[in-house]
């Protein structure tokens, strides 16, 4: 017999589905199979989805079932433990100590030392806020713009007093200068020697600005023409410092202010002078637009008293060699024309007019 579920009306129904009724034999195995099945304690469920595993016993399913995850177990005691202390808080009573032989999740311990930490937040500020309110709520706009404008009174107070001044240019270090040149100089000395003709020379002189030293320079001729070339310094000392430096140095030095290099510098030698003992070598010296003169000699004198110093150099005319004589012969006719107030100057000019120059005497006379 079977049950229809149709649509339609009258004679012409059409069977929806149809649901037969198990027979009374194959119920009898079904029930009978399904007792065997309970008796075993196996789950048809489980073992139809995990149908490779063997079946597992009800007992051990009841317990596995039964205990809950730990996750799920520390969660449980966070939050009955939490409800305990706050009961306890409540009631004036202490906490309950912790059993020290159970395992503490370290989430659990985190989550309730914070929940406590909170919770004692809550209760120190929850009066002062109810105060605050309460304040706001019966002044209105009148307490919040005052204290707005405290703070900002105090705030301006702080950037006037800390406002940051501009900073003023810092202006340039400039060294100060050591040496003036003097415009129109007095000569204080003369040279006169037939080996530059009567030709006056190029005379300049500066002073020492700290110290008041005076260096007076004379200058016959040019580097690069037909005739002698002499460059004569003399510096008298003043209180300044005065650094000693080697020969080379001081020809190299004394070079450069001319725009002149040092190509070859040969060992000096000492060349009396009735000044004293010249220091002079034989030097190679070039010049602008590749000039070069190979006949050329540098001098130095230096006297203690007074505190006196000469040097300079000086070329043969055109290629013509330059002996150590023709050199001794020019530096003996150097002449003091004022001393001034220096006595010191003037005695020792004085005491050295007195001495022949045997080199100017036995040398020729040039025209």
């Amino acid at each position: 017999m079977a049950d229809s579920t149709t649509f339609g009306g009258g004679g012409g129904d059409i069977p929806l589905f149809v649901a037969e009724k198990p027979r009374r034999r194959e119920r009898a195995h079904i029930d009978t199979l399904r007792a065997r099945v309970r008796e075993l304690g196996l789950d048809i469920k489980s073992n139809w989805s995990e149908a490779g595993r063997p079946p597992e016993p009800q007992a051990v399913r009841a317990e596995r079932t039964a205990r809950k995850p730990a996750s799920a177990e520390w969660v449980d005691r966070l939050a009955s433990e939490h409800r305990e202390d706050i009961a306890a808080q409540a009631r004036g009573a202490p906490a309950p100590a912790p059993v020290e032989d159970e395992a503490v999740h370290p989430l659990a311990s985190g989550a309730y030392a914070a929940g406590r930490a909170a919770f004692a937040l809550d209760g120190a500020l929850r009066p002062p806020a109810v105060l605050l309110s309460g304040l706001l709520s019966s002044y209105g706009g009148l307490a919040l713009k005052g204290l707005l404008g405290a703070l900002l009174l105090l705030a301006g107070q702080g950037l006037l007093r800390d406002w940051p001044k501009p900073a003023e240019p810092a202006s340039p270090r400039v060294r100060p200068v050591a040496w003036v040149e003097i415009a129109k100089p007095y000569p204080l000395f003369d040279l006169s020697a037939p080996l530059f003709g009567h030709a006056p020379p190029l005379y300049s002189a500066r002073r020492h600005a700290a110290g008041g030293g005076r260096e007076d320079v004379l200058t016959f001729g040019q580097f690069g023409g037909v005739k002698p070339f002499l460059r004569l310094g003399v510096y008298r000392h003043g209180t300044e410092d005065v650094a000693a430096s080697p020969y080379f140095v001081d020809m190299a030095r004394r070079a450069s202010v001319l725009g002149l290099g040092v190509s070859e510098v040969e060992l000096p030698q000492a060349l009396p002078t009735r000044f004293g003992d010249l220091e002079s070598g034989g030097l190679e010296l070039s010049g602008p637009e590749g000039v070069r003169r190979a006949n050329c000699r540098g001098f130095r004198l230096e006297i203690a008293t007074p505190a006196l110093t000469m040097g300079g150099f000086m070329c043969g005319a055109g290629e013509d060699a330059l002996s150590p004589a023709d050199l001794v012969c020019a530096v003996d006719r150097l002449d003091l024309v004022s001393a001034g107030q220096d006595r010191a100057l003037a005695d020792f000019f004085g005491a050295a007019s007195g001495r022949k120059s045997r080199a100017c005497a036995d040398s020729p006379r040039r025209k």
